[in-house]
């Protein structure tokens, strides 16, 4: 079971570091969660401080983020008779989501059996505009989500709490963009109460874009150079308490350093996906998922993806999507996990393509994470048809040539002979 530690430790991690941090920073509501009284349905609902604090590789680097994406999110307090209203535009964005969030920092299912996410193609526009997720139209146009008791009476709702939840829970929404062409521009987010309308200004910081962010991690013993590392093995796992999305399933490996000399080499068929950084209709038939990719992230501390700042200013992040990922005749991947002063060797093999191990902390473990994103019904080797939990034998089961295989490998063995001097299992 050494496939599901990590996402175990992050997650305790994540609640006791990264969310905190966070919920800090948007401030507490007023008045305090922990001293407000209970009231009527008619008082003025308590309100975040801001709207949309960034989340992500560049910012705090926490909870496993895939560095082609932005994360934002809106905090709140759960009351009863609470409405929150976000007016947003439809971006022009490979994929846009948002999603409720219950205080563990989990999604859920609302006490009318609301699913806890709204996809971009499932949200109605506005009267009067269109949405370029069903119809091949130009982004902009208007709609409006709401986060209620009720959702499922009502279109464009995400629910606000489990059943049970207490009065003064904390929740979260997070709104995701992956792959932005241009400017985002984020929801006016509303609170409405008995009443009383609340409007929440957007964070100061929303929409910057600083540097990736140099998050301390936890020292972890170093590989040892005479031991042979155990294979690695991918298995289906929920990332249960670390803001997953409800669109994406995850196949997760936990991997050793390769020993001085050698590069972890991992081979599976990719699935086709939408293409561009555009807003296009789905579902799309050339398409099995809207989006995949496959990350490298440290094993320890609170789940920080790669990202190798590089002599050029410039960063090499730990993500490998379908855009950026080579592909041989047949559509096999074969991605090659090695140090920074391994890549030049890497890439010149042809058909393979390079992920790094953090220049930091390179013998430390890692983890290895597949995404399929909002996957096509009829595409039966989706990660989405494994069941959460399972081994790697039943995922490799479902998946069949989809199943992302691995293999210790001689780096000169892969310059000199190519891909098939390292046989996968």
């Amino acid at each position: 079971m050494r496939y599901w530690k990590p996402l175990v430790l992050a997650a305790a991690l994540a609640l006791s570091t990264a969310a905190p941090a966070t919920a800090a920073q948007a401030g507490p509501p007023r008045p305090p969660a922990s001293a407000e009284p209970a009231t009527p349905a008619s008082a003025e609902p308590a309100t975040p401080d801001c709207a949309w604090h960034p989340l992500g590789y560049r910012t705090s680097n926490v909870a496993y983020p895939d560095t082609n994406s932005q994360y934002w999110l809106l905090h709140y307090t759960v009351q009863p008779g609470l409405t929150i209203s976000l007016d947003g535009r439809y971006p022009d964005a490979r994929y846009a989501s948002f999603a409720s969030y219950e205080a563990a920092n989990s999604s859920f299912t609302g006490p009318d059996g609301a699913a806890s996410v709204l996809t971009d193609h499932r949200i109605d526009p506005d009267r009067g505009s269109r949405n370029p997720y069903r119809q091949p139209v130009r982004p902009g146009g208007k709609f409006t989500v709401t986060v209620t008791e009720r959702a499922a009476a009502r279109p464009n709702a995400l629910p606000l709490a489990p059943a049970g939840t207490a009065e003064h829970a904390q929740g979260t929404v997070v709104y995701r963009v992956y792959l932005p062409h241009g400017t985002i521009r984020l929801p006016q987010v509303t609170f409405l109460r008995g009443g009383h309308r609340v409007r929440v200004a957007t964070c100061a910081d929303a929409l910057t874009t600083p540097a990736p962010a140099d998050v301390p991690t936890t020292p972890a013993p170093p590989a040892s150079a005479d031991a042979a590392p155990e294979r690695p093995a991918f298995a289906r796992q929920g990332g249960a308490g670390l803001y997953p999305n409800p669109d994406n399933a995850y196949l997760v490996a936990g991997f050793d350093a390769p020993p001085a000399g050698q590069v972890l080499v991992v081979r599976g068929k990719a699935p086709t996906a939408t293409t561009g950084d555009r807003a296009r209709p789905w579902p799309d038939p050339k398409a099995q998922v809207r989006y995949w990719s496959m990350c490298d992230n440290l094993w320890w501390g609170p789940g920080e993806v790669v990202a190798n700042p590089l002599p050029d200013g410039t960063v090499d992040p730990g993500c490998r999507a379908d855009f950026d990922t080579r592909l041989d005749a047949d559509g096999t991947y074969t991605y090659v996990i090695g140090t920074e002063q391994q890549r030049a060797a890497v890439e010149s093999v042809p058909g393979v393509t390079f992920v790094p191990l953090s220049a930091a902390t390179p013998t430390a473990r890692h983890l290895l994470i597949l995404r399929d994103m909002v996957a096509d019904p009829g595409f039966a080797e989706a990660i989405q048809n494994v069941p959460t939990g399972s081994d790697p034998a039943r995922t490799a089961q479902v998946m069949g040539a989809y199943y992302p295989r691995t293999a210790y490998c001689p780096l000169t063995a892969l310059t000199t002979a190519g891909p098939s001097a390292c046989p996968v299992s």
